[in-house]
């Protein structure tokens, strides 16, 4: 049994064409590109496991070929999807029994390239400009390059509500004093301070994603986004223990002292 399925998941393809109707065997062979000789050993095979049957010169599924064919297509879907988000699975799955794969299936991978390493946050910020309210989950702080455009974001209206590690945290605040006092002065921005995050998490209007940094650079190496409501239903209840977990900064005892504070004005 186990070289029978071996053979019928290398014969994918032509269960598939055959999936979208019946072909005779030259229809067959130019769709799957392959020789006269393969072909007929496809269609051979398939017979002789009850796959196929062949009425006036065309071949067709029988109704256990239907079946077959469909998991075959299935096991192909699940393959390519763990493939595609294989590196959450590393960081998330392994101490999350409720990640879910299948709901990463149609995500958007976005990967950083030599020439480009800002492909994953450009991603993000994407997201961000049609986002009315964001909430994240982060390791490392927003590179300077894009925090123009995030602090603009909340300033303008969009309500958000992040959680960094500690001293991410301090350094946004010592560094951005200015843009830290405008964000909080619009209501806008709640920060909250969690001492142990492993990846990136955030939760946009649309769409929710998983952000993979590099452990030497802390760069951003890998964003995978998705609209799926399985995976949304995940990432909130990840969020929501997070947040249960973490503590305000304006409650933080070392970390607190560094909220903006209004200046004085003499009357």
């Amino acid at each position: 049994m186990s070289d029978e399925l071996v053979e019928l998941a290398r014969r994918a393809s032509a269960l598939a064409v055959l999936r979208d109707g019946a072909l005779d065997r030259r229809e067959l062979q130019e769709r799957l590109g392959v020789s006269r000789p393969t072909a007929h050993r496809f269609t051979r095979s398939f017979e002789d496991q009850g796959l196929v049957e062949r009425s006036s010169g065309e071949l067709s599924l029988t109704p256990m070929g239907e079946v077959v064919a469909e998991a075959v297509a299935e096991f192909r879907r699940t393959v390519e999807t763990a493939r595609r988000v294989e590196p959450v699975f590393e960081v998330v799955s392994d101490g999350d029994p409720a990640f879910v794969r299948e709901a990463f299936g149609d995500a958007t991978v976005t990967t950083a390239e030599p020439g480009d390493p800002y492909r994953g946050v450009r991603r993000f910020m994407s997201l961000v400009e049609d986002s009315e309210r964001l909430r994240g989950v982060d390791p490392t702080a927003i590179h300077p390059l894009h925090l123009d455009g995030l602090h603009a974001r909340i300033v303008a209206g969009m309500e958000t509500d992040a959680i960094f590690l500690p001293d991410v945290v301090e350094s946004l605040l010592e560094s951005n004093p200015d843009r830290a006092h405008e964000a909080f002065e619009s209501g806008n921005l709640t920060l909250r301070v969690h001492d142990d995050i492993p990846f990136g998490l955030t939760l946009c209007d649309d769409r929710i994603g998983i952000g993979l940094y590099d452990d030497e650079t802390g760069l951003l190496k890998t964003y995978i986004d998705t609209a799926s409501p399985t995976a949304r239903e995940w990432a909130e209840d990840v969020y929501a223990d997070y947040r249960d977990e973490s503590t305000l900064l304006s409650e933080h005892s070392e970390l607190s002292e560094l909220l903006p504070v209004e200046p004085e004005t003499n009357d």
